[in-house]
């Protein structure tokens, strides 16, 4: 059952970031070829400036390696790699996942914002990780009109990291996944099933997932995940 629902998250989650995916290759493979046009450039004057074409040429090379990463990134996330624990951190994840979704929110008039303790350090699948932050971002993005503002603050409390996520958001009560998967859904909507596997997959590493105000009203969304061991 739990395998189901990660796998059902992980293709809505693809789904729904589908074109980020698409403007982050569309990105790289500018940079490869903006560099091969300043090695063609200093090609043609090589004789006078062979400085100019070594610095080209290792633009370029830069370049392809740095974009040849970051397939490597998108085939991992996408097909839901899951890869050992490590130790993450996740503020420089959280700042990730922002400026992955920075265009997507900008289109629809959100604005996404952080505010991030140094050095929390959490031991998690990094992949499975990111999927669930970026699903969070999403169903916020998708749920709020124009012009609201989705603010994520990530700090210390005690042993765990606490990733508090503030909004105009209503979020529902967090179902099983028996119940989700199991039961007709009169209508099953992205954030039940994000919800669903966020609380599943961060209680069995030991965390939970609060929503501090009362069902039916604007409220936040409070995610305890324990620190990584020292």
């Amino acid at each position: 059952m739990e395998d189901v629902l990660a796998a059902a998250v992980q293709t809505l989650i693809n789904d729904r970031c589908r074109q980020a995916y698409i403007h982050d290759m569309r990105g790289g493979l500018q940079a490869i070829y903006t560099s091969f046009e300043a090695l063609a450039r200093s090609a043609k004057n090589g004789a006078q400036n062979a400085a100019l074409i070594d610095s080209a040429s290792s633009m370029a090379k830069r370049a392809m390696a740095h974009h040849e990463q970051a397939l490597v990134d998108i085939v991992n996330q996408v097909t839901g790699t899951e890869g050992a624990a490590e130790v993450v951190d996740l503020g420089r994840l959280l700042q990730e996942a922002q400026q992955f979704l920075r265009n997507d929110a900008l289109s629809r008039g959100i604005s996404l914002r952080s505010s991030a303790q140094e050095n929390v350090l959490v031991l998690a699948q990094r992949n499975k990780l990111r999927s669930l932050v970026l699903g969070l971002h999403a169903v916020g993005i998708d749920a709020l009109p124009a012009g609201a503002e989705l603010h994520v603050e990530l700090s210390l409390e005690g042993s765990f990291a606490l990733l508090e996520l503030r909004s105009e958001l209503i979020y529902g009560a967090i179902r099983e996944p028996e119940e989700l998967l199991c039961r007709e859904p009169v209508d099953l909507r992205p954030q039940e099933l994000v919800l669903g596997f966020a609380r599943q997959w961060i209680t069995a590493r030991g965390g939970r997932i609060e929503i501090p105000s009362p069902i039916g009203a604007p409220t936040g969304l409070r995610i305890y995940y324990p620190l990584a061991a020292a």
